[in-house]
C-alpha cells in the first residue's frame, strides 16, 4: 500500500511520442491512467520555437507561416485535440505548454531579448489554443503549462527568470483568469544547499505574479540523477518555506518515474538511455516528498509505465499496489 496522503493523480506526456495516435489510441490511453488513479495530463509543450521559427506543432497553427522554418514538417497537428477530445470524453484535465526550445540553456540568463521574444511567441501560441480548443472542450482544456525549466543555483538571475514568466502570466490572466499556470523546476544537489535552494525560490515568488490555484510543481530529480533520494525530503522542506510566503501558491511533487541511465554507476552502455524506474523507488519519492505538498504528478506514467507503450507489469504493479 502506498503510504502517502494525496495520491499520484497526473502525469506529463511529450507530444512527438503520441504523433501516430488516433482516437481509440488516446481513448484506451485514457482508460489506462484512470485505472492508474490519474486524471490529470501535462501536454509539455505544442511547438518547438528555436530561432523564433516554428520547427514544429502539435496542433494546426498559421504561426508556423509568421514564424517559417524549412524544417517544418507536417503530420502532428492532432496531438493536442485528439488528446483534449478523449480527455472531455473520460473526465480527465488537460494542462497545455506552449513552446520550448533547446536555446533556453544558454540563453535564458544572459539574454532578455531571447527572452521576451520567446515568451510572447508563447503568448501568441496561448492566443489560438484558446480560441481552438476553450469552447469545443470547456472541461478537458483546464489550464496552461509553463514549459521553461528553471532550478535552483541559477546564478542570481532569479528576476530575470520572473521577467519572462510575468509575461506569460500577465496575458494569460486577461485570456481567462481561471485556467492555472503550472511550472516544473528541479532540484540539484549542485545547485547549493537545500536552505540556500529556499532561499533562491523565495527571492523569485517576491516578483512573480502568480494567481492563487497556481501550481509550483518540483521535479524531485531522482530519475534524471540530479539529486539523490537521500536528500529529496530536505529540498522539499525548505521550499515549503518558500511556497508558504506567497499566498494562494499550490505545492505539487514532480516524481520521476524513470532512469537514466547516463547517469548510473556500472550501467551498461548499450540498450535504452531512459528506462521505467522500479515501482518500489517511485513509491518511495512519492512517500518522502508527501509531507510537504498537496498533489503528485509524474514524468512521466504516460511513457514509462502505461501499458499501450510499455510491457504492463510496472502499471499492473504500480495498480495493484494503490488498491492495496
Amino acid at each position: 500500500m502506498i503510504n502517502t496522503r494525496t495520491p499520484l493523480t497526473g502525469t506529463f506526456l511529450q507530444p512527438g511520442a503520441f504523433t501516430s495516435y488516433d482516437d481509440e489510441k488516446w481513448g484506451n490511453h485514457m482508460k489506462y491512467l484512470l485505472e492508474a488513479g490519474i486524471d490529470t495530463v501535462i501536454i509539455q509543450w505544442v511547438a518547438n520555437t528555436p530561432g523564433l521559427e516554428v520547427t514544429f506543432a502539435a496542433y494546426p497553427t498559421a504561426l508556423a507561416e509568421k514564424y517559417p522554418s524549412q524544417e517544418y514538417k507536417s503530420g502532428s497537428e492532432y496531438i493536442v485535440e485528439g488528446c483534449l477530445k478523449a480527455a472531455q470524453k473520460h473526465g480527465i484535465k488537460v494542462f497545455l505548454g506552449l513552446n520550448e526550445s533547446p536555446e533556453w540553456w544558454s540563453q535564458f540568463v544572459n539574454n532578455e531579448q531571447w527572452n521576451t521574444s520567446q515568451a510572447e511567441l508563447g503568448n501568441e501560441i496561448a492566443d489560438e489554443l484558446y480560441e481552438l480548443y476553450k469552447s469545443k472542450y470547456p472541461d478537458s482544456f483546464y489550464g496552461w503549462y509553463y514549459v521553461w525549466e528553471m532550478y535552483n543555483g541559477m546564478s542570481g538571475k532569479e528576476k530575470a527568470c520572473s521577467d519572462m514568466m510575468n509575461i506569460n502570466l500577465r496575458h494569460l490572466t486577461v485570456l481567462d483568469p481561471t485556467m492555472p499556470l503550472m511550472l516544473s523546476p528541479f532540484v540539484r544537489l549542485d545547485g547549493g544547499t537545500a536552505k540556500e535552494a529556499g532561499e533562491e525560490w523565495a527571492r523569485f515568488f517576491a516578483t512573480t505574479d502568480f494567481r492563487p490555484g497556481d501550481i509550483y510543481c518540483s521535479q524531485d530529480a531522482v530519475g534524471a540523477g540530479w539529486m539523490e533520494i537521500e536528500h529529496v525530503e530536505d529540498y522539499f522542506r525548505e521550499i515549503k518555506k518558500a511556497i508558504d510566503k506567497k499566498p494562494g501558491l499550490l505545492f505539487w511533487a514532480n516524481n520521476e518515474n524513470f532512469t537514466d541511465t547516463a547517469v548510473v554507476k556500472n550501467s551498461p552502455k548499450d540498450g535504452p538511455r531512459f528506462i521505467p524506474a522500479p515501482v518500489e523507488r517511485f513509491i518511495k519519492q512519492m512517500e518522502l516528498t508527501d509531507p510537504y505538498v498537496s498533489g503528485h504528478v509524474t514524468f512521466a506514467y504516460s511513457h514509462y509505465y502505461a501499458p499501450d507503450r510499455n510491457p504492463p507489469e510496472h502499471h499492473n504493479e504500480f495498480v495493484s499496489r494503490l488498491k492495496g
